[in-house]
């Protein structure tokens, strides 16, 4: 009991010092108090209804709904749970960026940059104000869409290791995503220039993802693999690098777990079956974007409190 009252005791003043942050209240109640925050929640749940609603009416159509067994209940549970959560990552990867990339070049256009170095806030304490009202603004998009993902619950299938992961994901991605936003805004004098940074940055990202994947498919139509220890260590780069990207990290972390039945390790990977184990793509995951969100942060500060030239 003294371990839980410690721990309640951290977390609320940890709470109360985010939300003694005036940059977080200022920003919560000017976003909220708008209609952009209702629209932009608004249009989340909608689209991700809408997908929903579809693959219940296509399920319909064929007759497929009525159908009574177990295993096919549960596989339809799964599609509506994964397409939730995909359908999500694409777009906190268009909101993330949107809500952090001018809250620091913004200051910058306005004149008002030297007005916040003056105040009694740190360089820390503006860049965790301008962070923290952004993910606090994504978390209520990720928690909103939970009742639409546990409609998965009612036709089986997921299991609270799945909603766990899922979600951890979800959180991870929304911080990385903000604080990209924030170092680009920091880096930049313009709020232009700082949202085309963020967002070729995530296409980029993808585009190489793709391009690999091809390469991996053109080599092994072509038999030009390595043998032996080479190919383990080969797999386990790949394996590590891909890790990184959101998708494949959700898509495979759902393959390992129902064909595995493992949520923490493998031994499949791009080549085949390696000779020793490899985390689960959403541990490396999320592990890699905590240490690059952490970093973001880092170089955030260092820019803001840095004189412009």
């Amino acid at each position: 009991m003294e371990a839980i009252k410690v721990k309640t005791g951290v977390l609320k003043n940890l709470f109360n010092r985010m939300m003694g942050n005036p940059i977080i209240n200022k920003e919560i109640k000017s976003r909220m108090r708008g209609r952009q925050g209702f629209i932009i929640i608004v249009a989340y749940l909608a689209l991700i209804s809408f997908f929903i609603a579809v693959i219940y009416l296509l399920l319909t159509v064929d007759g497929s709904l009525s159908n009574s067994d177990p295993a096919f209940l549960q596989t339809v549970g799964k599609i509506i749970f994964s397409t939730v959560v995909l359908l999500e990552l694409l777009m906190l990867g268009f909101i993330g960026p949107a809500l952090t990339s001018g809250a620091i070049s913004s200051e910058r256009e306005r004149k008002t940059i030297d007005l916040l170095r003056a105040s009694l806030l740190s360089a820390g304490s503006i860049v965790f104000g301008k962070l923290g009202s952004a993910v606090a603004f994504l978390l209520l998009l990720i928690f909103t869409a939970l009742p639409v993902q546990s409609l998965a619950f009612f036709l089986g299938g997921v299991g609270m290791a799945e909603i766990g992961v899922s979600t951890l994901m979800l959180v991870v991605t929304a911080i990385f995503l903000c604080s990209l936003g924030l170092f680009f805004s920091s880096l930049s004098q313009r709020t232009l220039i700082s949202t085309v940074l963020s967002y070729a940055s995530i296409l980029i990202s993808f585009i190489f993802f793709i391009l690999i994947l091809f390469s991996i498919s053109v080599l092994g139509g072509i038999n030009t693999y390595p043998s032996g220890l080479a190919e383990d260590l080969i797999s386990a780069a790949l394996w590590f690098l891909f890790s990184t990207n959101s998708f494949f990290a959700a898509v495979m972390s759902e393959v390992i777990l129902i064909e595995d039945q493992s949520l923490f390790i493998t031994t499949n990977s791009f080549l085949g079956s390696t000779s020793f184990p490899l985390p689960s793509p959403w541990i490396v995951y999320v592990i890699f974007h905590i240490l690059f969100t952490v970093l973001l942060i880092a170089l955030s500060v260092y820019f803001i409190h840095r004189p412009d030239r």
